[in-house]
């Protein structure tokens, strides 16, 4: 079984970066969504193997946005010339490679387990800053404050995925239970810099300068996966299936994606023994995350509608698990914990030994009001209009072929 996904996700945060300025993502995605297959090793019919390849995770945002204003003419009493930056690039992808394997224990129970090494990828890149210069009786005032960050990072890790199953005359259930993950490899590298700093002829200008930056490679990155419980039912008839499951995840209390040693250069030295800012100063690439339980769920039904062509119809739940509480970076965490509603229709076509689906996923967060992530627009006003809105649409094709050991 292959199938593959042609995906256009959109975001739009109004006035995310103050008022009037809009942040808006759009980007197409290609990637495979899964790909399956049984493998016979023995002679008894009992026992059943399989190999399977999976997208578990995949984000692909990129925005920006420019403020720039101008006097009108330089140089003139209390004129301001003012440029405001903001670019994000998220990109994630998280794929699970699995070899299951399973026993018939009679004609209606059956279980099985499928052990999985998971890999996870993100490149993540933030840079804002605003810069104003300010024309006083001849006098400039030049004043910058800059927040930039790049993270990136690859961790594999090994999980194991318990399940149970049962079948009666027109029905069948499941029941799954997912280990947590458990690290096996992670590296990544991280930088940070943020300052305000003001270039003036009067030294009290100057006062609240500040310049910390700090940059590490090659340490070591982890990303958990929390335990999981799931089940599920179907209800068939010669032409009809309908079914619904639901999952589980427990809490991930907060930990360390990142943990290196900093040794930030910071610049007034003399916060470098402040009682005050050596715990920050210390923390300074410290990456914190945690995970908060949540429920999803989905239904599907599918009927035969002429001679082997069969309408596909689904609807899903994928809430968010981002924990606001436990200080996790909201932007790297892909604008944090809106959740998402998929709505699909698609139909298959099935022949002797082989199945062509294909299929639409619209998938949607509903609008939401929240603070704007930055202000880099000239205005006396902050704005606290700002709302959240994402979009996405998706082209799935998949093809199955059916062996004859495994198709009887």
């Amino acid at each position: 079984m292959d199938a593959n996904v042609y995906r256009m996700d959109k975001l739009l945060i109004s006035d995310g970066a103050g008022e009037d300025m809009d942040l808006n993502s759009a980007q197409l995605s290609i990637y495979p969504q899964i790909v399956a297959g049984m493998i016979n090793l023995f002679k008894n019919s009992r026992f059943r193997f399989s190999y399977t390849m999976l997208t578990r995770n995949h984000g692909n945002v990129l925005m920006n946005t420019r403020y720039t204003s101008q006097p009108s003419s330089a140089g003139a009493p209390a004129a301001t010339s003012f440029v405001g930056v903001f670019d994000y690039v998220n990109q994630l992808n998280e794929l699970w490679f699995g070899i299951a394997a399973g026993y018939r224990i009679s004609d209606r129970l059956g279980a099985g387990a499928t052990l999985f090494a998971s890999y996870r990828g993100q490149s993540y890149q933030l840079t804002n800053y605003v810069q104003e210069v300010e024309s006083i009786d001849a006098r400039n005032v030049f004043r910058t404050e800059t927040d930039d960050e790049t993270i990136e990072y690859n961790t594999f890790r090994q999980l194991i995925k318990f399940g149970l199953s049962f079948t009666d005359k027109h029905w069948n259930f499941g029941l799954t239970l997912t280990t947590p993950s458990m690290r096996l490899y992670g590296n990544g590298s991280i930088q940070r810099e943020n300052s305000v700093i003001t270039v003036s002829e009067n030294p009290s200008d100057m006062k609240d300068n500040f310049l910390i930056m700090d940059r590490k490679t090659d340490i070591q990155a982890e990303y958990r996966h929390p335990l999981s419980i799931a089940a599920g039912a179907e209800f068939h008839s010669p032409k009809t299936r309908l079914n619904i499951s639901a999952e589980y995840f427990l809490k991930i209390d907060a930990y360390h994606l990142f943990k290196p040693d900093s040794d930030p250069f910071v610049y007034p030295s003399a916060y470098l023994d402040s009682a005050a800012y050596i715990p920050l100063i210390d923390n300074y690439l410290h990456v914190e995350t945690a995970a908060r339980p949540l429920l999803n769920a989905g239904i599907g039904f599918s009927t035969e509608v002429y001679k082997k062509l069969n309408l596909l119809l689904g609807a899903s739940t994928d809430f968010s698990s981002f924990d606001e509480q436990s200080g996790s970076d909201e932007l790297l965490n892909g604008f944090g914990g809106f959740d998402v509603y998929h709505f699909s229709a698609g139909l298959s076509y099935s022949r002797q030994k082989h199945c062509i689906t294909l299929g639409y996923s619209y998938n949607f967060s509903p609008s939401e009001k929240i603070p704007p992530y930055t202000i880099i627009n000239q205005t006396p006003d902050f704005t606290d209009n700002a709302r959240l809105s994402a979009r996405s649409s998706a082209l799935v094709l998949g093809y199955t072929y059916y062996f004859a050991k495994f198709s009887e």
